[in-house]
């Protein structure tokens, strides 16, 4: 696992260079070897689990930084290869120069870069846009410290870290996007595309990288926008793939685990393999036909093997303290399951589909002929558009008509405090007050480009939540898990696409079904269903229904207010008079568990 830390102090303050000094001279971890992989007055950077593939210290010439993690530079051309180990002078000075805008526009990856201007000698730390690479950040007395895993500061504190409660509230509430907000007090993070300048003590934070901006721009239409986004998704896809030896490709018989095995096959991978978990039989999940379909028609065999239905929640008691929760149900399926088969295999690089439902625009067409009415005036497109989304979203109409109407002549646009507590029977009404008052949980551009459609906006929120880069239950030497699809320039592209463009003809990702139109089998390109995930959760919540009562009903959220006991308790008993999905349930679990594991730091 690629992790890296990165000290900054004002080196002409004698406490800050002292506690540095201090600070640095520290043990580090057991059986780990970080290294030093650039230094100078007021900085330090340290990293450790590097391959040379792909994670990697690139350095900048004459001291002026490094760039820490995957990066790729593209011709241009539709090809995109690794960047060179180290940077010259002149790309170097760029870089340096531009507070790291050169790297936005020549380059891309899943890094983070710390940067030293020589002649102001300040400091900067650019988060790629992606945000592949976690880039957290707090205060240790006058230094400021970076991480991609909070647990490596952990050892350098006095006092463990506290909840943050706001967080909290905006996470439960379903408020939260991805912002400089962390789950922990005196811990923020960069978005993607953030600069922060460290220069004579004073911190400036800047979005250099705007999704908004890009998404209000010209927009990529007419015959050659699929052209465009088929090889762009090949681009990316392809650059990953490059930099391993053999690739293991989840299959999971949907639209986008195709893609990104179209996009690979025949592509420069020496060893590329197919896998596929299906449930037991007698259930109606099983999706082996769909990805039976996609290995023949990439002229590969396929994996197969069988899982069990239901997950075991069993290692929620004992997680390992991190910076947020996350999808834990997602890792406890997948995690050591995946890790035994690639280990088996013996490849470190597993690919799979995450990110494409929300690039590809796959739900809230609704929006899509305002933003069209918006830039192009009444038109027959628009009633086409109208139809259109009324059929990606299975609903009326009328109802499509009048939410066009709304923003039209209302100027409603849509923000993530409007779905604030949607289907959240159990949360107490306190949150959901709580939540619409926190904004510092919304991403920091989120009150600028007023103007933007609300389809632009929704599309924009969606990309913005990144594939989280670390398993929580990994164990070393496992392979690294890849979401290729959510990379900078196919997220540049389909922003740019026009909504209406992404839905045509009543089709959700309807673009990228065109743009792999000779390459996909027919029954997955024109799939409009998914494997249901609402009975899996529902099968995990009856197997841990003892667990469950045990963690949420004496938990940290119902201590706190948060959940209303009551009909948290009958629910759980089976016996919710009011509607309550097993997915609700599960999602309180996890940070039930991410909460208890904090408590057990404060009293350890």
């Amino acid at each position: 696992m690629f992790r890296y830390l990165v000290f900054i102090w004002d080196d002409r303050e004698v406490v800050a260079r002292t506690q540095a000094q201090g600070l640095l001279a520290g043990p580090q971890r057991a059986a780990e070897e970080w290294r030093t992989v650039s230094r100078g007055a007021g900085f330090e950077v340290r990293c450790v689990g590097e391959w040379q593939a792909g994670n990697a210290a690139r350095p900048l010439a004459g001291g002026q930084g490094v760039v820490l993690g995957a990066v790729f530079r593209s011709d241009g051309e539709g090809v995109s290869r690794p960047a060179p180990a180290a940077f010259d002078d002149a790309e170097s000075h760029a870089m340096t120069a531009s507070e790291g805008r050169r790297l936005l526009e020549r380059y891309w990856g899943r890094y983070v870069a710390v940067l030293r201007e020589p002649d102001s000698g300040s400091v900067c730390v650019l988060r790629d846009p992606s945000a592949g690479l976690p880039c957290y950040t707090t205060r240790l007395g006058a230094i400021d410290v970076y991480c991609s895993c909070i647990r490596d500061v952990l050892p350098m504190r006095s006092e463990p870290f506290r909840a943050d409660w706001a967080y909290v509230a905006a996470c439960l509430s379903l408020v939260r996007e991805h912002s400089r907000r962390t789950g922990l007090e005196g811990v923020s993070q960069l978005v993607g595309g953030e600069c922060a300048r460290h220069h004579g003590g004073s911190v400036l934070r800047t979005c250099h990288w705007d999704p908004l901006e890009i998404a209000a721009a010209a927009p990529i239409e007419g015959p050659g926008a699929a052209e465009r986004l088929g090889r762009c998704t090949r681009e990316v896809v392809r650059a990953w793939g490059a930099c391993f030896e053999s690739v293991l490709i989840s299959l999971s018989g949907g639209l986008d685990s195709s893609i990104v095995l179209a996009s690979l096959a025949g592509a420069a991978v020496p060893r590329l393999e197919c896998f596929h978990y299906y449930p037991p039989p007698h259930t109606d999940l099983d999706e082996r036909r769909y990805a039976r379909l996609a290995a023949e028609s990439a002229g590969l065999g396929l994996i197969e093997r069988i899982r069990p239905l239901g997950v075991d929640l069993g290692p929620l008691r004992a997680l390992a303290p991190s910076a947020e929760p996350t999808n834990y149900l997602f890792y406890l399926e997948h995690s050591r399951r995946e890790a035994a088969l690639a280990a088996e295999r013996d490849t470190s690089a597993l690919f799979i589909g995450y990110g494409g439902d929300q690039l590809f625009y796959q739900e809230r067409a609704e929006w899509a002929p305002a933003e069209l009415l918006h830039r192009r005036g009444p038109s027959p497109r628009v009633l086409r558009a109208l139809l259109d989304a009324a059929r990606v979203d299975d609903v009326s109409l009328w109802r499509v008509l009048a939410a066009t109407v709304r923003e039209v002549f209302g100027a409603q646009r849509w923000s993530p405090l409007s779905e604030a507590g949607r289907e959240r029977p159990l949360l107490a009404p306190a949150v959901l007050h709580e939540a619409l008052g926190a904004a510092a949980c919304l991403h920091p551009l989120a009150h600028r480009h007023t103007e933007v459609p609300s389809a632009k906006r929704w599309h924009a929120h969606q990309v913005l939540a990144p594939f989280d880069a670390y398993d929580p239950f990994a164990a070393l030497g496992d392979a690294d898990r890849i979401a290729p699809l959510l990379s900078q320039p196919l997220i540049e592209v389909c922003l740019r696409i026009a909504p209406a463009a992404h839905t045509a003809g009543g089709w959700g990702r309807a673009l990228v079904r065109q743009a792999f139109h000779d390459v996909l089998p027919a029954p997955i390109r024109n799939r409009r269903d998914k494997g249901g995930i609402e009975a899996h959760a529902r099968v995990t919540v009856e197997r841990n229904r003892t667990l469950l009562r045990e963690l949420l009903l004496e938990g940290e959220l119902v201590r706190a207010g948060l959940l209303l006991r009551a009909p948290l308790e009958r629910a759980l008993a089976g016996r919710a008079e009011i509607k309550t999905q097993s997915g609700e349930l599960l999602e309180y679990a996890s940070m039930e568990a991410w909460l208890q594991c904090w408590r057990r730091q404060g009293s350890s």
